[in-house]
């Protein structure tokens, strides 16, 4: 499962955290245990989603996915770096989300082979 999310006030959306906690029961069903789970964001800011990033983790901590917890992604946004379906139209910010993804795609492989659902 992969955590895409904004900040809002250096935390994550209240919709989002409402989302998890749902899934995360009722007790004993928790939808994240041994999941493979990542976590990267955008932002116009000049710190990215650091630290919204940084709560999510904590929350998803409380959870038990298997995180990946490198490489980190902070993405810079800006209107001109995408387009409107979402395509990096910035050459260095396509190739670090192919590598990210690359690395995202190696990790559930190894989460898998570990603990298979």
């Amino acid at each position: 499962m992969l955590f895409v999310s904004r900040e809002y006030n250096r935390s994550i959306p209240g919709a989002l955290k409402n989302a998890i906690d749902w899934a995360s029961r009722p007790w004993g069903q928790n939808s994240f245990h041994h999941i493979a789970a990542g976590v990267i964001g955008a932002s116009i800011g000049a710190i990215g989603t650091a630290l919204g990033q940084q709560s999510l983790r904590a929350v998803l901590s409380f959870c038990n996915p298997r995180q990946m917890t490198t490489p980190e992604a902070y993405v810079h946004y800006a209107p001109e770096i995408f387009t409107a379906e979402g395509e990096a139209t910035n050459e260095a910010t396509a190739t670090f989300l192919r590598e990210y993804m690359t690395e995202f795609r190696d990790h559930i492989v190894r989460v898998l082979a570990v603990l298979p659902r």
